[in-house]
């Protein structure tokens, strides 16, 4: 008889279908970061519950969750670990669907929090310019760029290298004119916009990153051993050095608001190439403008 309660219980029936459902997607056309994420979605919920249990009990379960994003996001996942293993998943499908008016609703409350909090285009670019170092450089290209962490995880380049295996700032600290180029292959939606490519001409950020005096092929955030820095502490380093710990998401939403108020939507487009972010996602879930809940005369 199986004596087995909570945790312990689901990490002995839930493992060994993580493992097969892992081990099936090197077969498919399925990027390393997709199943990374997988992964990691999936190895926590192993300890939460169990997978081949009766979907009215996984419901109950994702019912508890306050995030209906979050409630969205592990639906799907336990939904395509059940169906690779031939489980029913019907009512998991519903659950999901049925969660769309209430996510949309969510999106726009929290839209309208961020339009009552969150500072002015004009400030933010305020406090850039009290910047230096690398400091400058992150916020530069969170508040110019739109850009999202992992992009900035790159090692110095003095030169182009013939090929571009990872995310590479290009940069001769000799140029009598500044040029600055950030070459991006590892991000999150790499698969469907492909490598990008960002030139910049601009003396402020070509001085800031000619002070640091790099070496060729340093990161450029670095550990204390000097090497390049894990995604996810490239995360919470964002988080405590961007202006007002705002965090990039927040940074862009702010960046894509002064775009549409100001007209330029041809640099909402520029956006969504740079940041790697469809034109529909920037003009919903980064739009603080996009709220029903809006106050009279805003």
């Amino acid at each position: 008889m199986n004596n087995q309660t909570g945790p312990v219980k689901f990490l002995c029936i839930n493992q060994p279908l993580v493992d097969a459902f892992l081990t099936s997607l090197d077969t498919e056309e399925c990027s390393a970061n997709t199943k990374r994420d997988y992964a990691v979605k999936l190895n926590k919920l192993k300890k939460e519950v169990q997978f081949d249990a009766d979907e009215s009990d996984l419901i109950e379960f994702l019912s508890c969750i306050e995030n209906p994003n979050t409630r969205s996001n592990k639906a799907f996942a336990l939904m395509r670990i059940r169906k690779h293993h031939h489980m029913a998943t019907d009512q998991l499908v519903s659950f999901r669907e049925d969660l769309k008016k209430e996510i949309n609703i969510h999106r726009k409350t929290k839209a309208q929090e961020n339009l009552d909090t969150l500072c002015s285009y004009t400030e933010l670019c305020d406090e850039l310019d009290k910047l230096k170092g690398r400091d400058y450089f992150m916020n530069y290209m969170f508040v110019k760029h739109g850009m999202r962490n992992r992009d900035l995880n790159a090692v110095y380049m003095k030169r182009r290298p013939k090929e571009i295996t990872e995310n590479v700032i290009v940069m001769d600290p000799r140029r009598k004119k500044p040029k600055v180029t950030l070459y991006v292959k590892d991000y999150k939606t790499a698969n469907v916009y492909g490598n990008k490519e960002i030139v910049i001409k601009d003396q402020r950020l070509f001085d800031e990153i000619k002070s640091l005096k790099l070496k060729n092929s340093q990161p450029f955030f670095a550990t204390k051993e000097g090497l390049k820095v894990s995604d996810s502490y490239l995360n919470v380093l964002a988080g405590r050095r961007s202006i007002r710990k705002y965090g990039e998401g927040k940074i862009a939403k702010i960046l894509v608001k002064h775009c549409i108020d100001n007209s330029q939507f041809d640099k909402v487009q520029e956006l969504s190439e740079q940041r790697g972010t469809s034109l529909g996602t920037l003009y919903t879930s980064y739009n603080l403008m996009d709220s029903t809940l809006q106050k009279k005369g805003t």
